[in-house]
């Protein structure tokens, strides 16, 4: 397998150079033309947000990640063996995407109804729950939403862009003025430790993961931390890549092999591989669909 590395063209759009014929080309045929131009040229433009474990560049410049694998197995099923990788903040995945930017967006982006009017998601990779991090010793005891909610003084620090933790937030009580919005994680941790911000929220494997890599004596993961439940149901995050709502054919083809792949004991070792638990396995009945509409 080939590795695949993110370049400073994949950062920027690429011009558009086929016209298409209106009186002869049918409006399938324009929805085809993402899935046609990948297939000859061998090459997909993922955008994406430096998310580990899910879709991150390495040190030496090698797009991976849990969700840049399962892509490469997909894809490369069509033909399609190399991922052109465009990084952007989180904020900027689906403007990006709306932009033709790219073709497909992935950093653990949640399925969400307002963003499912906006851009067309594929079948659920994984679900997620929720996690904060705070100063060493968890000064201020926040083991819940519930905690931060009851004091209208702490700060709840979360990414621009990433709305179903403030939506969860939100919903256990967290007012608007209690949340810092800034631009990415490393931001998120230092408005942390600056007390800028009292807690950072983050989906919970992606926390873990940074807060060991960064191996900072000065923060950590509050633990235990509730999930936020909501009419006597979990408020998981769904996670899955995305697309322009007119590349269906890209869709069907895309989905067509993930949900195969996906029931697979190669896909378990996969989600092992990533510190991925059963737990966050997508459940029996969990489609986009219902996703979409909830």
């Amino acid at each position: 397998m080939s590795k695949t590395f993110f370049t400073k063209a994949g950062m920027v759009a690429a011009a558009m150079s086929a016209t298409l014929a209106l009186a002869s080309v049918s409006g399938s045929a324009l929805a085809d033309d993402t899935l046609a131009k990948a297939k000859e040229t061998g090459t997909l433009r993922v955008g994406f947000a430096n998310e580990t474990p899910f879709a991150y560049a390495t040190p030496d410049g090698e797009l991976t990640g849990f969700d840049i694998e399962v892509l490469r197995h997909i894809l490369g099923d069509m033909g399609i063996k190399d991922l052109d990788g465009g990084l952007t903040t989180f904020g900027g995945l689906i403007p990006g995407l709306v932009a033709k930017r790219f073709d497909l967006v992935t950093s653990a982006i949640y399925i969400r109804p307002d963003r499912c009017k906006q851009v067309a998601f594929g079948e659920p990779l994984y679900v997620l729950g929720d996690a904060i991090a705070v100063k060493a010793g968890n000064p201020k005891k926040l083991h819940s939403y519930a905690d931060i909610a009851a004091d209208p003084s702490i700060k709840l620090a979360n990414t621009a862009g990433g709305t179903g933790l403030r939506d969860n937030a939100k919903a256990l009580g967290v007012k608007d003025e209690q949340i810092v919005i800034i631009p990415d994680d490393t931001s998120g941790y230092t408005a942390v430790k600056t007390g800028r911000a009292d807690a950072y929220v983050n989906v919970a494997i992606i926390l873990e993961t940074q807060l060991r890599n960064l191996n900072d004596q000065s923060l950590e993961r509050a633990t235990p931390f509730e999930q936020p439940m909501v009419d006597g149901k979990p408020r998981y995050g769904v996670a899955s890549f995305a697309v322009r709502r007119e590349d269906v054919n890209l869709l069907a083809e895309l989905n067509k092999r993930l949900v195969a792949f996906r029931d697979t004991p190669a896909y378990a070792r996969l989600m092992d591989k990533y510190a991925l638990t059963p737990d966050d396995a997508v459940k029996p009945g969990m489609t986009t669909e219902k996703a979409c509409a909830e």
